[in-house]
């Protein structure tokens, strides 16, 4: 199984970010559908059950509190990924890094450098630069006080139209 830990936003926000990737223009690529729109906390790749009981059994005994973020402003991660910026991050990171450290347990890696954002776009051309800063910045949003009261382990299914995300355990926040 394809394996990521992720929080999952609102409906509506999603939606909104969803109607704001959709309608840009001046790039070539593939759009993150609504559904699958989600804040990625650790992408673990291809794990098996028994190791996905593992962690499973490690994510269980984190207690951590709920938070709000706030998330707004685009970025570009070597101009083929387009995301949207956490903005209040800290939270997000510390809940990463006792995440890292639980899976570290089980000789699972932990990540360098951890950006949390949510990814809209992978991009495969950018054709008109000036467009996108010009529609990316008339249409920046900024969205607070999100609540993050869970968390996700999900499997990630690839296929043909794209990747299908399904929720295979739920942690609740404190």
């Amino acid at each position: 199984m394809r394996i990521f830990i992720a929080i999952d936003l609102p409906e509506d926000i999603k939606k909104d970010i969803y109607n704001i990737s959709k309608n840009i223009r001046g790039i070539s690529g593939k759009i993150v559908e609504e559904e699958n729109i989600h804040i990625t906390l650790k992408f673990l790749g291809q794990i098996n059950q028994e190791t996905l009981n593992k962690i499973n059994k490690k994510l269980s005994s984190i207690n951590y509190n709920k938070f709000y973020i706030n998330i707004g402003d685009f970025g570009y991660f070597n101009n083929r990924v387009l995301w949207i910026k956490i903005l209040n991050k800290e939270n997000i990171i510390n809940l990463h890094n006792i995440i890292d450290n639980k899976l570290y347990e089980l000789n699972i890696q932990k990540d360098i450098d951890y950006e949390p954002h949510i990814t809209i776009y992978r991009i495969k051309n950018i054709k008109n630069d000036n467009y996108l800063k010009e529609y990316l910045n008339e249409n920046k949003k900024i969205y607070s006080n999100i609540l993050i009261d869970k968390f996700y382990i999900k499997e990630s299914i690839l296929m043909t139209h794209g990747p299908v995300y399904r929720n295979l355990y739920e942690y609740k926040l404190l």
